[in-house]
């Protein structure tokens, strides 16, 4: 079972609604690259290069990798000007760069975009393939708790933005349990703009929970050495609904 497309149909629109929120992860990123010796990154699920772009700077060789043709189109657009950076549609399951990096990140919780376990450990054994023996692989994940299960009876006022036209447009969502899949909420979004459009879309997200996470990091050959509750390094409780967690190859 593969993940919707939908969500992911312009470049253009999600980095009107999103560009501004790779604050932290950006932040985590610089500092890990300026205290280990990291020259090269892949991104995983990279989109738009939100993440990929701003961290070229420091790096020699970047490589972005996304299952969207429009996000990719879009980061090479904005990344025209830069030399070491690459952009590749490519689906993070199937996948080979026959070659490896020091850092391989995956942010924006795309870590729950692999609903089945099959594509979930076929990312994993992916990622573990393009890691030499000091690589971090790093990635975000919320975790189960009351709060991501809650399901609405019908659409609810999400968010608002401007769109790359300069259009409001007001996000609304439906949220509901998966029929299919176990721990995965399946969310309808429905985006309305000032001249009457609508665009609908979809988003299925599996919540994992972090020991089921730590047993199928090492069941494809990672270890989990760093983790924390978010990108600001506050330490990970029993009440924590989200984690960032940084892996090493077995």
């Amino acid at each position: 079972m593969k993940q919707s497309k939908s969500e992911f149909w312009s470049g253009e629109e999600y980095d009107a609604q999103y560009g501004n929120s790779y604050v932290g992860e950006l932040s985590f990123f610089q500092d890990l690259i300026s205290h280990q010796k990291v020259s090269s990154l892949l991104d995983v699920c990279c989109g738009t290069g939100l993440v990929t772009i701003p961290l070229t700077r420091n790096l020699s060789h970047v490589v972005g990798i996304d299952f969207s043709r429009s996000m990719i189109d879009f980061a090479k657009y904005k990344s025209s000007s830069i030399s070491d950076i690459t952009f590749y549609e490519m689906d993070a399951a199937h996948f080979n760069l026959e070659t490896v990096f020091d850092l391989i990140a995956m942010t924006g919780n795309a870590f729950q975009a692999f609903i089945s376990d099959v594509d979930f450990s076929l990312m994993l054994k992916n990622i573990k393939s393009h890691m030499h023996a000091d690589s971090l692989f790093v990635f975000d994940s919320r975790l189960p708790c009351p709060q991501h299960f809650e399901t609405t009876n019908g659409y609810e006022h999400w968010s608002s933005y401007k769109s790359p036209t300069g259009e409001n447009v007001e996000v609304y969502g439906l949220d509901s349990r998966h029929p299919q899949l176990n721990n995965t909420m399946l969310h309808h979004v429905r985006r309305e703009y000032e001249n009457g459009e609508q665009y609908h879309s979809y988003i299925e997200l599996k919540y994992r929970s972090f020991d089921e996470i730590v047993k199928r990091l090492e069941c494809n050959g990672l270890r989990l050495v760093e983790y924390y509750a978010d990108w600001k390094k506050t330490p990970l409780t029993e009440t924590s609904t989200s984690f960032v967690g940084v892996v090493k190859p077995l």
